[in-house]
């Protein structure tokens, strides 16, 4: 099963989309880059976001991160990054295996640094050299579980 993660080694370009009942809905750029560790089960990956601002008429910085997808075995994951602004977060789900690539879920087990953050949820979709997602979060805000950004991205 550690084979599902190596699919998502390389770089990965793409748009998404935003929203949160608390702030402005816009669309973004995502680069994000996943390199195999060759000892160790796992991928380091890096992830930065530009989103478009229509007072500037052009994409910014917005969000940035950088972590780990640890391979825990029986089709367990587990994420653990530290994202800009100092938030930490670290999730753990499941990988199934598809046809063309795989489903992978995961939800929050911890965060440290930033008391707004109640729950995530993480789903990733690799369908051949396309890789899918979708971000839900729970905050002091927003009581529900609820869709902030969706992207779909290409294999570079």
């Amino acid at each position: 099963m550690i084979d599902l993660l190596r699919m998502l080694a390389g770089e990965w370009r793409g748009k998404g989309f935003g929203e949160y009942p608390t702030i402005v809905s816009f669309d973004y750029l995502e680069t994000l880059q996943y390199t195999l560790d060759e000892v160790r089960p796992l991928l380091s990956y890096v992830q930065n976001t530009r989103r478009f601002k229509n007072e500037v008429g052009d994409y910014v910085p917005s969000h940035w991160e950088t972590g780990y997808l640890h391979w825990l075995g029986d089709g367990k994951v587990q994420i653990a990054n530290a994202q800009l602004g100092g938030r930490v977060e670290v999730m753990e789900g499941t990988i199934e295996a598809t046809d063309n690539g795989f489903v992978m879920k995961l939800r929050s087990i911890d965060f440290a640094n930033d008391s707004r953050m109640a729950d995530a949820a993480r789903t990733f979709s690799l369908e051949g050299d396309t890789l899918h997602y979708r971000m839900s979060m729970q905050t002091t805000k927003v009581p529900d579980l609820t869709l902030h950004v969706e992207a779909t991205l290409h294999r570079e």
